[in-house]
């Protein structure tokens, strides 16, 4: 099944260039090209995307507001931002607002295709799972609570040790404002451990950001869009 895509930026020509770099692929469909975020908001109701790719800086209606418009309209399309700017505080902002990716301008087609199929992919996983079905097949999901095995009680102690070794090394570079490539080692550990808070997350953001570091922020806005459907759950 295709991956039914909307694009919304107030540039004719983006409109168009962005439009082309999708034109040859089996797997994506443009059902939509808004002209602002007003129409972004009104044409994801009506045609309800899988992924609506959103410029932030749009007329009538910017496009972090048309992102938590869409949520509310179309609660199954997922929302990529992007903009010209690559300032942290709109990289938080952007996340803060629902969008799974962030792409800064201009970028080319691989770059695009590769952001967009990744998140889509995210986006059908929480369904499978909802099914009982793995991502290998169709056996179903191991129970939340199964029995550790035998001598894994042990790992458990020695990895909850371990996590806090990390957790004070994060915390004294943070403290000292390290950015180098050691600490960049150990901040990257940090973003894997579950139970991180929205705060770290968001500073870590803005020192990845800085490294440009994509990989490792899209494993951040992960964790952050975790975070908000438990919240939202509760």
């Amino acid at each position: 099944m295709a991956i039914r895509l909307l694009i919304a930026d107030d540039n004719a020509e983006f409109r168009k260039s962005t439009q082309m770099m999708v034109s040859l692929e089996d797997d994506i469909e443009v059902v939509s090209l808004a002209r602002d975020g007003q129409e972004a908001v009104e044409m994801a109701r009506q045609h309800q995307p899988d992924v609506a790719v959103i410029d932030v800086h749009m007329p009538k209606v910017d496009g972090l507001t048309a992102i938590r418009a869409v949520a509310n309209v179309s609660p199954g399309t997922v929302c990529m931002a992007m903009s010209y700017d690559g300032e942290r505080e709109i990289l938080r902002q952007a996340m803060a607002a629902g969008a799974r990716e962030y792409l800064i301008k201009p970028f080319n087609s691989d770059e695009f295709l590769n952001a967009l199929r990744r998140v889509a992919a995210r986006a059908a996983l929480p369904a499978a799972r909802t099914a009982g079905l793995s991502r290998a097949g169709s056996r179903p999901l191991p129970p939340a609570g199964s029995l550790p095995r035998t001598g894994s009680l042990v790992d458990a102690a020695t990895q909850r040790q371990q996590e806090q070794e990390l957790i004070q090394t994060a915390v004294s570079y943070l403290r000292a404002g390290r950015t180098d490539n050691e600490a960049a080692r150990v901040y990257g550990e940090l973003v894997k451990l579950r139970n991180m808070d929205t705060a770290t997350l968001t500073r870590l953001a803005e020192i990845f950001l800085a490294r440009r570091d994509w990989q490792t922020l899209r494993l951040i806005c992960e964790r952050l869009e975790k975070q908000t459907k438990n919240l939202l759950a509760t």
